[in-house]
């Protein structure tokens, strides 16, 4: 939307120079020498700088396009070895330690703390 509020004025004000300025006029660049309408100047030095704006820009996208894919290449890397190594984390933690018996759920499901000092201490040596 911005852009054709900056662009439609712009070709408006061209497209009133070119009707006000029909008359051909003697062009000169060295070694070249030509009769044109300043009003079409205008408007072939505008294309001409619209095309170059539009290439520069297009240009700077396919840039930043490499930089998009090369990044999201490396996410998708970057993502696979980390579910890797969680699968290895996981492995390891389920394998049981080799010389290590692995520790037995306590039989009583509740334990109650708080009768007496005596008691609590044994119940807690007792638990582990």
């Amino acid at each position: 939307m911005l852009r054709l509020i900056i662009v439609v004025p712009f070709l408006a004000v061209l497209g009133v120079f070119l009707l006000f300025n029909e008359e051909p006029v003697q062009m000169y660049f060295p070694l070249l020498s030509w009769k044109i309408s300043i009003g079409i100047f205008a408007l072939l030095l505008g294309l001409a700088s619209f095309v170059i704006g539009a290439l520069t820009i297009f240009i700077s996208l396919v840039k930043q396009w490499r930089k998009v894919r090369a990044a999201n290449k490396q996410i998708l890397e970057l993502e696979k070895k980390l579910n890797e190594l969680r699968e290895q984390y996981i492995n390891n933690l389920t394998q049981p330690v080799p010389g290590h018996t692995p520790a037995q759920a306590p039989q009583d499901s509740v334990t109650v703390i708080g009768q007496s000092a005596e008691k609590d201490a044994e119940v807690l040596t007792l638990s582990k």
